[in-house]
């Protein structure tokens, strides 16, 4: 939560500033992850510098949060479900995502329980929570056509492409610095090569391989097809006016200096309505996945029954 305030050793809970001893707690090691994960996502804080106050907020959330969590993990075996060592290696690898906290660092995850071993059953329990949700989610019934159709025809405004420019550039970089790269002599050298440009244009990738000191020299200068507000913005206002086929004058932006040829503009344009019912029937599908997954969990929390199957 952004309104969360900045905790320091010594705060007014008994355990602020040092990790609660699992064992003391007889917590599972899955229970202490739990608890950390609800306290990151509530409050951005570990469970053990929460205030009193927040404490005593927080401890009723977790406690439904661990019934709920015990529950779906108990579907796991008689639907079939296991982790698999794959599964388990690659939660632990990616637990930074999970635990989304820059403050964290092994030595206290081990504190409270959670070192190499602690967290290899922690990951455990995470990985049959996520197949049990997958698993229920894949339940949900898929949208008609009719469906998708409906949705379409009632948002058709959203399936716009919008106007793109295929362009190339010249960029010298300044640099006081750098040999070749002082303001001075990039403004003069890029002056000679807009000149040149002015005379031919279709110079623009040769003199670009050989001048631009961007990766995209490679390619001779090739930006391929840009929308609106990818570009620094000096570099968008030009590039958006310009013609097809027309060089822009020198143009700054932070990286340095440069040329703009727009070589071709594509035009606002509804998108082909194949495509369009494709993103749809997604956009619908992951809603449909997210809105039996949530009634299946509000089921499981009130009465440890399932809701009727997807038709």
């Amino acid at each position: 939560m952004s309104d969360a305030p900045a905790f320091r050793r010594g705060g007014t809970h008994r355990n602020a500033g040092k990790p609660i001893d699992p064992q003391e707690n007889r917590m599972e090691k899955w229970q202490v992850f739990s608890r950390l994960k609800l306290a990151l996502a509530l409050y951005n804080t570990p469970p053990w510098l929460l205030t009193a106050d927040r404490l005593a907020e927080f401890e009723p959330r977790y406690a439904r949060q661990l019934l709920l969590e015990s529950r779906i993990v108990a579907r796991a075996a008689p639907l079939g479900l296991r982790a698999t060592e794959n599964d388990i290696r690659a939660v632990v690898a990616d637990l930074d995502q999970r635990l989304d906290h820059a403050a964290l660092q092994p030595r206290q995850l081990a504190a409270i329980g959670l070192d190499a071993k602690g967290l290899y059953q922690a990951m455990t329990h995470e990985v049959l929570l996520d197949k049990v949700l997958e698993h229920v989610a894949q339940q949900a019934p898929a949208p008609t056509p009719v469906e998708v159709a409906q949705w379409y025809a009632d948002h058709r405004d959203k399936f716009m492409r919008p106007e793109q420019r295929e362009c190339s550039h010249i960029l010298l970089t300044v640099d006081e610095d750098q040999p070749g790269c002082e303001p001075d002599r990039a403004a003069h050298r890029i002056a000679v090569l807009h000149q040149s440009l002015r005379r031919d244009a279709g110079d623009f990738a040769r003199l670009a391989q050989r001048h631009s000191e961007c990766p995209t020299a490679l390619d001779g200068g090739n930006l391929g097809w840009v929308s609106r507000g990818l570009l620094y913005a000096s570099l968008d206002k030009i590039l958006f006016n310009l013609p097809a086929r027309h060089i822009s004058d020198v143009v700054t932006s932070p990286m340095g200096l440069h040329i703009l040829y727009c070589r071709d503009i594509r035009p606002a344009a509804p998108i082909p309505r194949e495509e369009a019912m494709n993103a749809v029937e997604t956009r619908l599908r992951a809603k449909a996945r997210q809105d039996y997954q949530r009634q299946w969990l509000e089921s499981l929390a009130r009465d440890d029954r399932p809701p009727p199957a997807a038709r």
